[in-house]
C-alpha cells in the first residue's frame, strides 16, 4: 500500500485563512513602519546637511551656506525646504532671497528632496531666522550675512500631521533643532515642533 503525501483541500484552506488574516493585519501596520523610516531618512538627511554646512566652515575657515534649493544649483526663497536644499562655500553671500551661486564657490551637498508623501519642511521661527538658508561662519556660529544669529527648529511633518502619542509629550512629526551655538539635534518634542503645517 502506498503512502501518499500532501495537503488535504481543508488543510490549505486553512493555510490560505490565516495568511489572508495575517496580511489585513500586517500590511497597514507595514505602511506604519515605512512612513515612519522616510520621515526619519528627511530628519537625517537636514541633520547631514547642517553638520556638514558647519564641519566645512571650520575646516575650511569660510562661510558655508545650506540654503534651500528646488533646482540644486541655486538659492530659492520659497519657505519649502522639502523641495531640496544645497551645502555650498559662501564667499560672497549668496543665500540672501532667491540668488544664484557664484562660480568660485563649491558645492558640497546636494539634496533633491524630501521623500515621501505630502512631506513638508518648513522652519518654526517667527523672526524668519532660518526660512530659507542657514549660513555658518569660521568659527562654526550660525549667522546671516548681516551678522544675525540664526537659531531655530525645522519641523518635519507628512500627511499624518501632528499626531500626539499617548503619553502627550512626543509626536510622529520630526523636528531638528539649530543652537545659537550651532549645535543641531532631533527632536519629537511636541513643544519644540509645536505645529505641521
Amino acid at each position: 500500500m502506498k503512502r501518499l503525501f500532501g495537503y488535504t483541500l481543508i488543510e490549505l484552506m486553512a493555510a490560505l485563512a490565516v495568511v489572508s488574516i495575517l496580511v489585513s493585519v500586517g500590511l497597514p501596520l507595514m505602511n506604519v513602519f515605512f512612513e515612519s523610516n522616510r520621515m526619519i531618512s528627511n530628519t537625517n538627511e537636514l541633520v547631514a546637511g547642517l553638520h556638514i554646512a558647519r564641519s566645512e566652515a571650520i575646516k575650511q575657515q569660510s562661510r558655508v551656506t545650506m540654503c534651500q534649493s528646488n533646482d540644486q544649483a541655486n538659492c530659492t526663497n520659497t519657505g519649502k525646504w522639502e523641495d531640496g536644499f544645497i551645502v555650498f562655500v559662501d564667499n560672497g553671500g549668496a543665500a540672501v532671497g532667491n540668488a544664484t551661486v557664484d562660480p568660485g564657490e563649491r558645492i558640497l551637498r546636494v539634496n533633491a528632496g524630501a521623500e515621501g508623501n505630502q512631506v513638508t519642511i518648513r522652519s518654526n521661527d517667527a523672526l524668519n531666522r532660518i526660512a530659507s538658508s542657514v549660513t555658518y561662519t569660521s568659527r562654526g556660529l550660525p549667522k546671516a550675512t548681516n551678522g544675525a544669529a540664526q537659531s531655530g527648529t525645522f519641523r518635519i511633518c507628512d500627511d499624518r500631521g501632528l499626531v500626539v502619542t499617548a503619553d502627550g509629550a512626543s509626536t510622529v512629526a520630526r523636528g531638528v533643532v539649530l543652537s545659537l551655538s550651532g549645535r543641531v539635534r532631533s527632536t519629537k518634542n511636541v513643544v519644540k515642533i509645536a505645529s505641521c503645517p
